[in-house]
Formats: structure tokens, sequence, C-alpha cells
């Protein structure tokens, strides 16, 4: 399946008893953000719409398509509409790089001999795989 580079979605933004405010996305059920400002708000809600992206991606599913702003309803006259925007590019090649952990397993004289040479074991096994999949040392 192949998703978009760019969303925006709309939050609802609420004023909060304490002052602060409270968002959610009316697409994705069970979001809710608490914030001192606007302005952190918006960096959390932006923060929750990459991680529920990336997840929906990696788990193949499909992408709801954002509200029509005119069909939210706002339960407050004070509650505001404003629109998270994502490019998800650099956030997707940063999910496809992080490090994970894989227990191999090897005769305990190999392994010996590797630590005794200071091999490196997580290099080594990235360098075979790579080699093996014939991918060039960019990935």
């Amino acid at each position: 399946m192949r998703y978009p580079a760019h969303y925006i979605y709309p939050v609802v933004v609420e004023k909060a008893d304490d002052d602060g405010i409270g968002m959610y996305f009316p697409d994705f059920p069970g979001t809710a953000i608490l914030a001192a400002d606007i302005t952190d708000g918006i960096k959390r809600a932006k923060e929750m719409l990459i991680d529920i992206l990336l997840d929906l991606e990696e788990q193949g599913k499909d992408v709801p398509k954002p509200s029509d702003p005119t069909g939210i309803d706002l339960l407050d006259p004070s509650d505001r509409i404003v629109f998270i925007e994502v490019f998800m590019p650099p956030y997707r090649d940063e999910d496809a790089n992080k490090t994970v952990t894989k227990n191999c397993t090897l005769p305990k004289w190999l392994r010996d001999a590797g630590e005794a040479a200071g091999l490196n074991f997580s290099q080594l096994l990235q360098y075979a795989i790579k080699q093996q999949l014939g991918l060039t040392d960019k990935h």
C-alpha cells in the first residue's frame, strides 16, 4: 500500500478547567492531548499524529480520510478547530532506521574467538545480511 507524503488532520481545541487546553483528533477516537497552551498542544498533537500514522502504515492499515470541519460537532462555543500537518518521509526514514535487537546463535568457540579478536558482532551481522541481500551501504 502506498501512503501519501503529507497528511493534514483537524484537531479540536477545548479550554481546560486549569486554564490549559485539551485537544483531540475526531478522526482517531481515544486521542487526548492536555497542554499548558496552544503552542505546546500543537507540538504534542503533531507528535501523536505522527505516531498514529506510522503505526497504521506499519500495520498496512487504511488511514482514515480527514473529517470535513463542517461536520465536526463542537461542544462549547469557545471550542476551535486547528489543522495539524505532517510531512512523513523524515519520520518514516527515522522509523525504518531505528535499531532493533535480534538474537542470533553461534558456537561458543566462535563467539570466544570473535571477542578475542575484538570483532563487533552487530556490524558483522549487518554487513553479512546486506551482502546476502545485495544491498549497498546506504541502507
